[in-house]
């Protein structure tokens, strides 16, 4: 997605927003859609790391106290589904080394490119193979929610015609299922 050039501004009761509020609540919605594809992305990440032998669900045996003293193995886990828009397996970028990667607080690798300065897309990889593309949805809904003054007020990064576009290619994509 491009950079946009509309300076607009929108009042609100609150102050000033760089975009309306139909737009607002598609931003809204997209954001939603993305945090949901990062749980996908993680979870499948999850399933990803442990071997075929481990990737199992199990139901515990408890005694009379409740305490667990087992587990029987009831089956083998499904790989997670990642139909998302959101995100990609690309097994091309599984090759690097962790040299530039850091270290999470969710405990996997990871890796946030940007590509260009004329684009402003940012990628976050990683190690295996995955990565999750925010098409600058997250950051323009952070800048559309919070009012300021008017002269403060900053451009959304997409334009309006790029999120309506991209939010139709998503309620067409959800709808599918």
């Amino acid at each position: 997605m491009t950079t946009s050039t509309e300076n607009k501004v929108y009042q609100s009761a609150w102050g000033f927003h760089p975009c309306d509020k139909d737009t607002y609540i598609k931003l809204r919605k997209l954001n939603h859609w993305f945090l949901k594809a990062q749980i996908k992305a993680a979870e499948w990440n999850r399933w990803n790391r442990k071997d075929k032998q481990n990737r199992v669900i199990r139901k515990f045996i408890r005694n009379d106290q409740g305490q667990k003293i087992g587990a029987e193995i009831i089956g083998p886990k499904t790989e997670p589904n990642l139909d998302s828009i959101f995100c990609k397996i690309d097994k091309e970028t599984s090759c690097y080394s962790r040299y530039d990667w850091t270290r999470t607080a969710q405990t996997y690798w990871l890796r946030k490119i940007k590509f260009g300065e004329s684009t402003r897309e940012e990628y976050c990889f990683y190690l295996t193979g995955l990565y999750v593309n925010s098409f600058g949805i997250d950051k323009d809904y952070q800048n559309a929610k919070r009012p300021r003054t008017e002269e403060n007020v900053q451009p959304l990064k997409n334009s309006v015609e790029q999120i309506n576009t991209l939010y139709e290619k998503v309620l067409e994509w959800e709808n599918s299922f």
